[in-house]
C-alpha cells in the first residue's frame, strides 16, 4: 500500500470535528515546503541576475590573483 493511500485510510477514522484541525496542520506544513523551495528558486533568480560577465575564464579558481594580487594558483589545491 503506497503512503498515499496509508493516510487516506487514516484520513476516514478521523471524527468530523477534528478535520479542519487537521488541514490546518497539513496546510501550514505544505507551504512550509513550498516557501523553502521558493526561497532557494529566488535565490537561484537573483544570482543569476546579478551575473556579471568578466571574460575572466578561471576567476572563481584565481579569484586571490585577481583580488590581491598573490600569485596565480598553478594546481588544484
Amino acid at each position: 500500500m503506497t503512503i498515499r493511500k496509508l493516510i487516506h485510510a487514516e484520513l476516514e477514522q478521523i471524527p468530523e470535528d477534528k478535520l479542519e484541525e487537521l488541514y490546518k496542520i497539513i496546510r501550514d506544513f505544505n507551504t512550509e515546503i513550498h516557501k523553502d523551495t521558493s526561497d532557494w528558486d529566488a535565490l537561484g533568480t537573483l544570482l543569476e541576475e546579478c551575473k556579471v560577465e568578466t571574460g575572466i575564464s578561471d576567476l572563481s579558481y584565481q579569484h586571490a590573483h585577481y583580488l590581491h594580487g598573490t600569485p596565480k594558483r598553478t594546481e588544484i589545491e
